[in-house]
């Protein structure tokens, strides 16, 4: 009898690797920052980007079951695809804790792969989002005010964070001991500086612009000139400046002052926080308490029609 011959086999052995890295179609990537939902869509042959599209849209303007979202995601992937029969990659990633993105997609009628996405449209469509993302949070508004006891050492001091383009201002507040309005008023803006850098490491590299605002008059003097005040008692407001100044020393920065309680919706709007701040400090209610206030009681009285929705920061503690 004789033995078998070794034969070819019938199809060429593909590494995993390149399988998966000249493997082309239409890539689509989710991610949600910020309350804001930032996407991508690329389109890859083999090796090639030949086609991508992106943008972000703010949670609150997504729609119901995030039906704006899935509608410029359809617009995008028609507009890159070659044919309708091209196959769609993506994550299994939970949509604002509801919807899956593959389910999503096949509902519009998509063929949506079980595959692991193309390499080149993973990384291509993971640059467009961090471009994005850096792009969007590249200017950051800040308005800040203080409230001082005259019954007590008590200073509140409340502060707005704005992306704007559409984005969630976040609101946030804390109170602290100090008698000298000009150093409470510094203090919240450094602690608003501070507040702000928990939610982006390289917020002070020099890749965001600032634009503070203040209704303190002497404090954005200062700011703009720290020697515009030869008075002894400025002698501790200059070293929060100093620390303010260190802070944003590799930054643009513009300090703008702005006039009190004359219908500025985020200077009326940090004029509250402050009191509350205060308020809610005197009293001895609890961080979880004062974060439910916040929104409840800063909205109260307040025309806040350009500011709304808002969403309250991590609790905030000086380290």
């Amino acid at each position: 009898m004789q033995a078998p011959r070794p034969m070819p086999p019938a199809m060429r052995f593909i590494p995993a690797v390149q399988e998966v890295t000249e493997r082309s179609g239409v890539t689509v990537e989710v991610v949600p920052h910020n309350q804001n939902l930032f996407w991508a869509v690329v389109r890859t042959q083999a090796i090639e980007v030949v086609g991508q599209r992106n943008g972000v849209l703010p949670v609150h303007e997504s729609g119901q079951k995030l039906g704006v979202l899935m509608a410029h995601i359809d617009k995008a992937i028609r507009a890159v695809r070659c044919n309708a029969a091209e196959s769609v990659f993506c994550d299994n990633v939970l949509l604002e804790g509801h919807l899956r993105l593959p389910e999503a997609l096949a509902r519009m009628g998509f063929e949506v792969s079980e595959q692991f996405r193309p390499l080149v449209g993973a990384r291509a469509a993971a640059a467009l989002l961090r471009e994005s993302i850096d792009d969007f949070h590249s200017e950051l508004t800040i308005t800040t005010d203080a409230s001082r006891s005259w019954h007590s050492p008590l200073m509140g001091h409340g502060w707005i964070l704005d992306y704007g383009r559409g984005s969630s201002p976040t609101i946030n507040a804390y109170a602290a001991t100090g008698k000298e309005i000009l150093q409470g008023e510094l203090n919240s803006i450094h602690y608003a500086l501070l507040d702000a850098s928990r939610y982006r490491e390289d917020l002070f590299t020099g890749r965001v612009r600032f634009h503070i605002r203040s209704d303190s008059l002497m404090a954005i003097d200062l700011l703009n000139n720290p020697a515009s005040h030869a008075r002894s008692r400025s002698q501790a407001a200059r070293s929060i400046v100093h620390r303010i100044h260190e802070l944003l020393s590799r930054s643009e920065v513009r300090y703008s002052w702005v006039k009190a309680h004359a219908g500025d919706p985020m200077n009326e709007l940090a004029d509250r926080l402050a009191l509350v701040a205060r308020r809610c400090y005197a009293a001895d209610i609890t961080a979880g308490e004062r974060q439910r206030l916040m929104l409840q009681i800063a909205a109260e009285g307040v025309d806040l029609g350009k500011v709304l929705p808002l969403r309250t920061g991590r609790h905030f503690q000086v380290q």
